[in-house]
């Protein structure tokens, strides 16, 4: 199985990766993550989720953001922010198929560079946690540049690369599906704030099947969705 493999990668991956991302580079960061041996059932974390008029990471904008504050093992009820953004540039018909937000709702709601601060100071919990995150902070990093600045990546887990690396035979990574084999329901599917909350509760399903296949710390899962993504790269390209 593949969580078996992981003990060879993390020392190798995880030890660049975080030395990487800690070094002092004068852009953009995102606080300071937990460290290696931070016990997952303990870690503190911003469950993030963004929704956008499409897929192009180079191209396509951020129109809503939410997060919630993950600690203790819990996710609070409310986001700790749940923002509309306006992108300056017509939502295509195709995308609010999907998550419902139309030119009217984010006209007058401010553009990117209005909610970043506000967006800055949450990230600034140093470990993110979204389904398929990288999507989400690939487009960060181009909204940041967008305002003259670089963005450093932060520490991030992807219940998506988790998930598939604990059911490594299963072809669905979305996370209605996900969510659904744990008995998780999602009333607000495609919005930031419900996407988000769904993440969260799917995180800390995932925690004990995790802590199962030996993986008790941050640094063991950090190596363990690596393994799904060389499992599968091709999954994972957006």
């Amino acid at each position: 199985m593949i969580g078996r493999d992981a003990g060879a990668i993390q020392p190798s991956f995880v030890g660049r990766l975080w030395r990487a991302l800690r070094r002092p580079t004068g852009i953009i960061r995102c606080g300071k993550a937990p460290a290696l041996d931070a016990p997952l059932g303990n870690l503190r974390a911003l469950v993030l989720d963004t929704e956008t008029t499409g897929l192009n990471v180079r191209s396509d904008r951020i129109i809503s953001a939410a997060g919630y504050h993950l600690a203790d093992g819990q996710i609070p009820a409310q986001p700790a922010f749940d923002l509309i953004i306006d992108p300056g540039r017509p939502i295509p018909a195709a995308s609010t198929a999907f998550h419902g937000i139309v030119d009217a709702m984010v006209a007058g709601q401010g553009d990117f560079a209005t909610h970043w601060p506000e967006m800055h100071r949450h990230l600034e919990a140093g470990l993110i946690i979204g389904h398929q995150i990288y999507f989400d902070i690939a487009l960060l990093s181009r909204e940041v540049r967008r305002l003259g600045a670089k963005l450093q990546p932060p520490v991030a887990l992807d219940t998506a690369l988790l998930y598939a690396a604990l059911h490594p035979s299963h072809r669905h990574r979305d996370l209605t599906p996900c969510c659904a084999e744990f008995g998780i329901t999602i009333p607000e599917r495609h919005t930031a704030r419900g996407d988000a909350a769904a993440t969260g509760a799917l995180f800390l399903k995932l925690v004990p099947l995790l802590q199962d296949h030996g993986i008790h710390t941050l640094g063991e899962a950090l190596a363990f969705e690596r393994a799904a993504l060389l499992h599968h790269p091709r999954r994972w390209r957006f």
